[in-house]
């Protein structure tokens, strides 16, 4: 499928900014399910800027504006290709194996640690466990595990901040993709199944709606060996696929925040975000 996604960043500010130094994380990343065919980014007031990669392979734009202003308006527009193969998981001995072993989680122990928006309580980890049963199989815990979160948390956009941790959204049982992403990524490590924190965008199509489809999404890849990073959208309970456009990896929402930065001055400020994601057919022209 072939996406255009514009995205509208907005903040006003109550009284005037002197200087302010932001970065952002707006650049949709290419791989195998996925080709970046066109970006482009807007910044007003005009502003100085430098791209660089990231530890977590995210490409950061980061940015200066030196004059006094009363507002900041990023703008982005991204044209992608994206498809996801369908795969048959297959894990046998030997990939269970591997799992098990110290070497693969060492290689792995940054997305098997806890962060402090992926921390859950034990009493909280052992009820969710428990109430998906004893499952050797890490592939069909997943799906379990996936199907329990949107089963037992309620979308409800409002809720929670985008500073709600794990175990705050865990007694609401309430919250948005953000919460269900990170409450899925607290269990998925301590069951031992590294995972990371995918942030994007879905596309809900024309007539349909999916759960974050007019907002930024989020969602969670786990590593299995032989197949790699592998995407799983609580939210929605599915795998994802090729209507989930990936912008950003991370341990959390902490490390692929999409918009921050400092300012100086006293006033206060607003943000206003909006975001189209559509679908274009194969022959349609990409223009200016």
């Amino acid at each position: 499928m072939k996406y255009e996604v514009l995205q509208r960043s907005h903040y006003k500010y109550s009284l005037p900014v002197s200087k302010s130094i932001n970065h952002c994380l707006f650049k949709p990343l290419s791989n195998n399910n996925q080709k970046l065919l066109e970006y482009d980014l807007t910044i007003f007031p005009e502003a100085n800027s430098y791209s660089h990669m990231d530890y977590w392979g995210n490409e950061v734009t980061t940015f200066y504006i030196w004059e006094p202003h009363n507002e900041l308006l990023v703008e982005t527009k991204s044209i992608l290709h994206v498809q996801y193969e369908k795969r048959n998981i297959l894990l046998d001995e030997q990939i269970l194996h591997k799992m098990k072993l110290e070497s693969f989680r060492q290689q792995f122990a940054e997305f098997l640690k806890p962060t402090d928006y992926t921390t859950l309580s034990e009493e909280m980890l052992q009820s969710v466990t428990s109430a998906l049963g004893e499952e050797v199989n890490p592939y069909i815990f997943l799906q379990k595990l996936n199907e329990y979160i949107f089963t037992h948390f309620s979308y409800v956009p409002g809720a929670t901040h985008v500073k709600t941790i794990a175990s705050e959204a865990f007694e609401k049982k309430s919250g948005v993709c953000q919460d269900f992403s990170h409450v899925m990524l607290a269990i998925c490590r301590y069951a031992g199944i590294p995972a990371r924190y995918v942030s994007g965008y879905i596309y809900g199509g024309e007539d349909a709606a999916m759960r974050g489809d007019s907002q930024t999404h989020a969602w969670v890849e786990v590593y299995i060996p032989e197949y790699g990073w592998i995407g799983f959208d609580p939210t929605n309970n599915m795998m994802a696929m090729s209507q989930h456009i990936r912008v950003a990896t991370g341990r959390d929402y902490g490390d692929i925040t999409p918009l921050k930065g400092v300012y100086m001055g006293n006033g206060t400020q607003e943000l206003a975000v909006s975001i189209s994601v559509s679908r274009l057919k194969d022959n349609d022209k990409i223009c200016c």
